[in-house]
């Protein structure tokens, strides 16, 4: 595998680990009755902060749960930091989440196993 392939499924498994952990938090609050992977989606799509709502926790999932998963993978792998580390946060919690809305049946799948 080469290196942009390499990257490319990093980025990949790191956007899939965001979104388990984002999914799971959100079926313990919101129960695991409905779709919660097409509701936590419907709800993000338009302004990751009204998680906040959805949650009921001042923030909690969305930083704690979603956010902070991709950032610390950026600091950590891609060894960035300061302004660049907040705008490609910004990037891939919006390319986790526009991953999250084209791959909602195997959330689901994998949440419901």
């Amino acid at each position: 595998m080469n290196m942009a392939n390499k990257s490319k499924k990093q980025r990949e498994d790191i956007m899939i680990d965001m979104n388990e952990f984002l999914i799971t938090y959100a079926a313990s609050i919101l129960g695991s009755n409905e779709n919660v992977s097409q509701r936590v989606y419907d709800t993000a799509k338009e302004d990751l902060n009204s998680l906040d709502t959805l949650f009921d926790d001042d923030g909690f999932g969305r930083q704690e749960k979603f956010v902070a998963i991709g950032e610390g993978y950026l600091r950590d792998s891609e060894q960035i930091s300061g302004d660049q580390l907040i705008a490609e946060t910004g990037v891939l919690t919006q390319d986790a989440l526009n991953y999250l809305g084209n791959h909602i049946d195997q959330f689901e799948h994998w949440r419901t196993e």
